[in-house]
């Protein structure tokens, strides 16, 4: 899941993507409508939590456009403006709940876990291929019976290609799945996860492998018994 907060009080901001990851994806931040619409560019989101009034307008005019999407996130709005005709605008603009602040943070992770209950966003809380099992939200990893918790980039990495088995994955497909929109990436950075993580799995016994598709991307299938 990867999940995009437009807020532009850092403190607030912060928090909520925080709590957020108690989930299982990536969350990114951004502070004004000019940068919630380079991210809603660039990547595709299955959450949107967004405050209303920002430095350069109202968000309201984004969550009027992500409602018109074909592949629209949930969307919760998350703002001191919670009189009843705030409400109201903001649910006919598309949100799906509207929360007001100060907030209680049990509140806002019940209200995320209820928007992404939607048949669309619905996932299982295991993949699994052969012997080796990954529980999300948690980044436990069972590999032949033997329980491991992985680094959290690793249990991205893993899930992305657990849910396209045997498919390739892209190179610039697993980049978009596993960081930030604003994390730097150093040249090598994604192969020497992939590397550790295959090197993980092949300890434990594990009976699948990572193939490396050059100048491509990866393939996780069944190893081949020797």
């Amino acid at each position: 899941m990867r999940s995009l907060v437009i807020e532009d009080e850092p403190q607030i901001g912060a928090y909520v993507s925080r709590l957020l990851g108690q989930l299982h994806g990536v969350v990114d931040l951004v502070g004004s409508v000019a940068d919630a619409r380079q991210a809603l560019d660039n990547f595709k989101y299955d959450l949107a939590i967004v405050d209303r009034m920002l430095p350069d307008g109202d968000a309201l005019q984004v969550v009027m456009a992500l409602s018109q999407s074909p592949e629209r996130p949930a969307i919760i709005m998350l703002t001191s403006k919670d009189a009843k005709e705030d409400v109201v605008d903001g649910l006919n603009a598309g949100a799906d709940d509207y929360l007001g602040k100060p907030f209680e943070p049990q509140e806002l992770i019940a209200r995320v876990r209820a928007v992404l209950r939607r048949p669309r966003l619905l996932a299982p809380s295991v993949l699994s291929l052969g012997n080796v099992e990954l529980h999300l939200g948690s980044n436990e990893a069972v590999v032949a019976d033997t329980k491991i918790l992985l680094r959290r980039r690793e249990a991205l990495i893993l899930a992305a290609l657990l849910m396209r088995r045997d498919r390739v994955i892209t190179r610039a497909a697993l980049i978009e799945e596993i960081y930030g929109f604003d994390d730097e990436i150093e040249s090598n950075t994604l192969e020497a996860q992939v590397s550790r993580l295959r090197k993980k799995l092949t300890e434990l016994g594990g009976d699948v492998e990572i193939r490396s598709m050059r100048g491509i991307g990866y393939i996780l299938r069944l190893a081949t018994p020797r």
